[in-house]
């Protein structure tokens, strides 16, 4: 049975669920190939009862730890500003380029990523395969403004000192661990300020669909089944601003004064 086998494989590897369900899924593709070229009449991973993915915990930053933690990356703060108000992957902000930022609309365009495998880096889409585009808040404009200074369109916004594309394990040894330290954030992880880039905008308002556009989720369901949390305690600020609302609102009078008129004598008679 491939279960069988599939446990004997992962033993001492694949303790955590995701883990396991990510091996299945790489010995099922690998054997659907198999059933396609007519090697094996049907996928036997096929049924196979995989542990359920255990959720992890996530950290979502005040912009106060947000301003602090950029304090702490130094040179690279912008790194830090962008990850957190804009709610890019690593990749889509290691791959951004100067031509894709429309620092006069406010807008950022995402239309490729990089990754790196092994030590290779590799160049594609994004990962929802689909461009979009991502507001810049105000505040981040003039820092942008002096991060592109100088460069070429095709050039990368965001590099290493010596001009290097980001990598994300390089990124966090020289410059986020310590500077998340330095904070008092300490274990944090630069993929969990794309999860305070959804806080922070829900926060101020913005809806399921908003949130799904600015991070690139391929639907709203995902959004929410990855966020619900957000948007349940956001149902206490919706009736705290219905509260609000209603109390500025004016009041119309139920009914209008009727106008009195003066009884003279000659109609109250003798």
């Amino acid at each position: 049975m491939l279960s069988d086998a599939s446990r004997s494989s992962c033993a001492g590897h694949c303790a955590i669920p995701a883990t396991a369900r990510y091996v299945h899924r790489v010995f099922s593709l690998l054997l659907e190939l198999a059933v396609r070229d007519g090697r094996l009449a049907s996928n036997p991973a096929n049924g196979v009862r995989l542990p359920r993915a255990q959720r992890s915990e996530k950290r979502f930053l005040s912009h106060q730890q947000v301003r602090e933690l950029a304090d702490a990356a130094g040179p690279h703060g912008t790194v830090v500003l962008t990850l957190a108000y804009c709610g890019l992957r690593w990749g889509e902000l290691a791959a951004l380029r100067v031509s894709r930022l429309d620092l006069m609309r406010r807008r950022l365009t995402v239309a490729e990523a990089v990754t790196e495998v092994r030590g290779h880096l590799t160049w594609g889409t994004p990962k929802s395969h689909q461009h979009r585009s991502v507001p810049v808040p105000r505040f981040l404009v003039d820092d942008l403004v002096v991060l592109v200074a100088g460069k070429a369109p095709t050039d990368l916004v965001f590099t290493t000192t010596s001009g290097a594309v980001l990598r994300n394990l390089n990124f966090r040894r020289d410059v986020f661990d310590q500077a998340a330290v330095g904070a008092g954030l300490g274990g944090l992880t630069p993929h969990e300020l794309r999860h305070t880039a959804a806080s922070l905008a829900v926060s101020a308002g913005a809806n399921v669909k908003s949130v799904q556009r600015m991070l690139g989720h391929a639907s709203a369901v995902m959004t929410l089944d990855v966020y619900s949390g957000l948007f349940d305690d956001d149902l206490d600020g919706v009736a705290e601003r219905l509260d609000v609302a209603r109390a500025i609102a004016p009041v119309s009078p139920a009914c209008h004064q009727a106008t009195v008129l003066p009884i003279t004598q000659s109609e109250t008679g003798p």
